[in-house]
């Protein structure tokens, strides 16, 4: 069997940092499962929050029954939230599927997309399975988006689809919002997507300039600051004429009746999304300060509980010595754009598990332990 450079290229890619599980670290190690604590994924550690979980066991209630077809009563609040109209809003099962299904509606075999690397994988792997062929940016430091590259490359020729991630996977960058407005100005009459499912909820991020450029499309989570990777709730935000587009391939019922609860509920729960800030923001700089510590790890960038680190090791080997203490890390080469860094990404938890981290990274380059407080 013959496989052509395309296919070969998707078959090396890695969907997620880290294709490994707890239970597969503890029994390569001969760890006992409890004792193994997962930074590697970025979610909410602390999540999902009492409120959510009841409503998503009222709605367990009547799982006999079909969702909402257009998930009216979490359409309509978002809406609100977003000063948006309804008919604007495109629903998926995570932002994995909200992404595949944009591709397929919005994009045709041979178009070409843009994507500025490192970022998230999806991007790129589902512009190929679509036919797409895929042009990379590139800057001189992974953590930099370069604009003025992508601004080159959207005048070099037709691009039917732009990516950019703020705060951008695994770097933690936030592209400002008077670049986003050149960006999707220069793309014009393609696409740009903006993918924000790191970004605060409480900030507006680029959803202010939609009115203005109705080419650009944001995309929302409830997986990271929300609690609720595992109920599996993306949404993309644009224009109403794009959404009839998609939602044609949008298959009926795709998010289950527990999962658009859960979402309408935390919506309203002010309350948790306060805490965790607090907490991403003491941690994220009791961490900073700790590993400053060390002189063989460095912070290069990061966002609410994710950080990236500059590590004087082999960033493979590096994750198996911490794993081998029962620490899951991601390691960052697994990212296109990465692969010349030694990096490790992770992401923070509580103050006891993050003591646990930065003992163990203090253990595989043998420096003195402290007590970070």
């Amino acid at each position: 069997m013959t496989i052509n450079p395309q296919n070969a290229l998707m078959a090396s890619m890695r969907l997620y940092e880290a294709e490994t599980s707890v239970d597969d670290i503890a029994a390569r190690h001969a760890l006992d499962v409890r004792d193994v604590v997962d930074f590697s994924l970025n979610v909410n550690p602390f999540g999902p929050p009492e409120s959510a979980i009841a409503a998503a066991r009222a709605a367990l209630g009547q799982s006999h029954l079909y969702p909402d077809l257009r998930f009216a009563e979490l359409r309509a609040a978002l809406a609100r939230r977003h000063g948006v109209h309804p008919d604007s809003l495109f629903f998926g099962a995570g932002l994995d599927d909200v992404i595949k299904l944009i591709v397929h509606a919005w994009t045709s075999d041979g178009d070409t997309v843009l994507v500025h690397l490192p970022t998230f994988p999806r991007y790129e792997l589902e512009a190929r399975l679509r036919g797409c062929r895929v042009v990379c940016v590139e800057g001189e430091v992974p953590e930099k988006t370069n604009i003025a590259g992508m601004h080159v490359a959207l005048r070099a020729g037709t691009i039917a689809m732009t990516f950019v991630c703020s705060p951008n996977n695994p770097t933690g960058e936030k592209i400002p919002r008077v670049s986003v407005a050149s960006l999707a100005r220069a793309a014009d009459p393609g696409l740009l997507i903006v993918d924000e499912a790191l970004l605060d909820p409480a900030e507006d991020g680029a959803v202010p300039l939609l009115a203005a450029h109705p080419n650009l499309v944001v995309l929302r989570t409830f997986s990271k600051y929300f609690g609720l990777a595992g109920t599996r709730v993306g949404y993309a935000i644009a224009a109403p004429a794009l959404v009839r587009a998609a939602e044609v391939g949008r298959p009926p019922f795709n998010l289950a009746r527990a999962s658009v609860a859960a979402a309408r509920a935390v919506l309203d729960d002010s309350a948790f999304l306060d805490m965790c800030r607090a907490t991403f923001a003491r941690e994220r700089a009791w961490f900073a300060d700790a590993i400053a510590d060390i002189p063989e790890v460095r912070v290069r960038g990061g966002n609410a509980n994710m950080v990236l680190l500059d590590v004087d090791m082999p960033p493979d080997q590096a994750a198996d010595r911490l794993a081998a203490q029962g620490i899951v890390v991601a390691d960052a080469t697994s990212f296109r754009g990465m692969e010349r860094y030694r990096a490790l990404r992770v992401s923070l938890r509580g103050r006891a598990d993050n003591k646990k981290l930065l003992a163990a990274i203090r253990g595989i380059f043998n420096e003195p332990g402290k007590d970070g407080g």
